[in-house]
């Protein structure tokens, strides 16, 4: 879980250095891409992605304590951990989606 939650940032981190231009957009609407920014803006994005991660790892962590206290449903522990690392994947893999739409968004 802890190479999850720091995946972002070490993509991120890579990207910024090697693959992302100087522009990149950051947002696009339903008419397409309407705000650009500077590729160190990718950032805000992967501290966002790590902090969930962070929280989600704490939740791997703690879930024996989570499922006594009756906030896992219609599974055990176990299960209940199974669910966070898949959640960390999900959200690693939109982030890396992000990063590769950041690369290629302006062309």
């Amino acid at each position: 879980m802890i190479a999850l939650t720091v995946l972002p940032l070490a993509a991120t981190g890579l990207a910024v250095l090697f693959v992302l231009p100087d522009v990149i957009p950051t947002h696009a609407g339903i008419h397409g891409i309407d705000t650009v920014g500077s590729k160190y803006d990718a950032f805000v994005v992967a501290f966002i992605v790590a902090g969930c991660g962070a929280l989600l790892t704490l939740m791997y962590v703690f879930m024996d304590q989570l499922a006594a206290m009756g906030f896992v449903h219609g599974t055990d522990a176990n299960g209940g951990r199974i669910v966070m690392i898949a959640s960390q994947i999900i959200v690693d893999v939109i982030l890396l989606l992000g990063l590769v739409w950041m690369t290629f968004g302006l062309k």
